[in-house]
């Protein structure tokens, strides 16, 4: 591929694949919008695709077991129909690109072959199924023996195949380090959107707040949902006043209600889907954000959260472990009700206290802007697209496509 100006200065031709649903509110499709809008208005080429233009099955049935099982192979199979149009780099999450990057890297020319991770699969993994043996969740025979287990696969695949990884977030990071010395690896924090940002500075003071709490995630296992409804009956009991907001959970209210206590249920909503307006308008006049995961590969909810002025208690993963300390600008409390629900009441019963955690927190989750993200990722696409090509070092584990590679046509 020639160019008749240097990479160093000419606009970049860049295709983004993602596997996820095409939803810029979403947490993994939303940072592919904001990259591919951001580096468009930089000047730069950008063709991005989701999940729809892939080929899965539309049944509903059919595309789920799809996804979790031959994700690689739709993905790569599209991805290979793009590649003649000149591309200098092609990002992946997940490694679902893993099989289009493995034939790619054995050509003369090619672009640079990016895998993107929101999350190594295996903390997932691990902490779901901690849970489930704790008997703090359900663990499906196939989650059990197949999903869990087939995502790490496609992650170890995927950072294998690529000439460059992308991390989320330090523990990633040093995962990859450790286990892959001399493969590229980058850390790139991704951004809160930025009408998130603009909705935040618009947000009613932190002082006299209503004690309403909010819980904005998957109601999944290693999200710490377990833990939620003791540690609401610990404040409760302090503050009788304290509400509960329950959001982004893909469940019912009748799946959620009946898991708190009797006394504590009329004191708890369950929304359904809202708008980015509703959520900021409900983050304007909350006062606390109850994160406790117990594995993320960032918690973008729990940034977007704090840029309202919410004072924040987390579990010490994603972006809480790498941004946040405890007692300055958040609470960072272990996966138990008791230091869940006591860590809510002491911000209650400090008002003060409270207010100075929240501003703590809104300057740094504020500091994720796109403008950022989009940088650190021009910089990364330009510096791995002068690397020499292939980067892989000598004795690094070759990259196994998941499927024979006649299956992949058009790759």
């Amino acid at each position: 591929m020639t160019h008749p100006f240097p990479l160093a200065s000419r606009p970049l031709r860049l295709l983004l694949l993602s596997h996820s649903p095409d939803d810029e509110n979403a947490g993994a499709s939303r940072i592919y919008h904001m990259l591919a809008t951001g580096l468009c208005e930089r000047g730069h080429e950008v063709d991005l695709f989701h999940l729809e233009a892939m080929g899965v099955p539309r049944e509903p049935h059919l595309a789920r077991l799809a996804q979790r099982t031959l994700m690689p192979r739709y993905l790569s199979r599209f991805g290979g129909r793009q590649i003649g149009r000149g591309y200098d780099a092609v990002m992946a999450s997940s490694g679902m690109a893993a099989p289009l990057f493995a034939r790619l890297s054995r050509a003369r020319a090619r672009p640079l072959l990016v895998n993107h991770l929101h999350g190594l699969a295996i903390h997932d993994h691990v902490a779901a199924m901690s849970e489930a043996m704790l008997g703090h969740g359900r663990a499906s025979r196939a989650a059990r023996l197949v999903t869990g287990s087939l995502q790490a696969q496609w992650d170890a695949r995927g950072v294998s195949a690529a000439d460059l990884t992308i991390v989320q977030n330090r523990r990633d990071l040093g995962d990859l380090k450790e286990r892959c010395p001399g493969m590229a690896v980058e850390l790139i924090a991704p951004a809160v959107h930025p009408q998130v940002l603009a909705a935040s500075a618009l947000a009613p003071a932190l002082d006299g707040r209503a004690p309403l709490l909010v819980w904005f995630a998957a109601w999944q296992p290693r999200k710490g949902c377990h833990y939620l409804p003791g540690a609401f009956r610990i404040v409760r009991a302090a503050h009788p006043e304290a509400r509960l907001a329950i959001g982004g959970t893909g469940g019912t209210p009748a799946d959620l209600i009946d898991r708190f206590a009797a006394e504590d249920r009329t004191a708890i909503e369950v929304l359904p889907r809202i708008s980015v307006a509703d959520q900021a308008a409900l983050f304007g006049r909350a006062a606390i954000v109850v994160f406790p995961s117990l594995s993320e590969g960032f918690g973008l909810a729990l940034a977007e959260a704090m840029c309202f002025g919410l004072a924040a208690v987390a579990g010490s993963t994603g972006f809480a472990a790498d941004f946040l300390c405890d007692g300055r600008d958040g609470r960072i409390v272990p996966p138990s009700s008791e230091h869940i629900g006591h860590a809510i009441v002491d911000l209650l019963d400090n008002p003060a206290e409270r207010s100075r955690i929240a501003a703590a927190g809104q300057r740094i989750a504020s500091n994720l802007t796109r403008d950022h993200m989009i940088s650190a990722y021009e910089r990364a696409f330009r510096r791995g697209r002068l690397l020499p090509v292939p980067v892989h070092q000598p004795g690094a584990q070759p990259a196994d496509s998941l499927l024979d590679s006649s299956q992949l046509t058009g790759v």
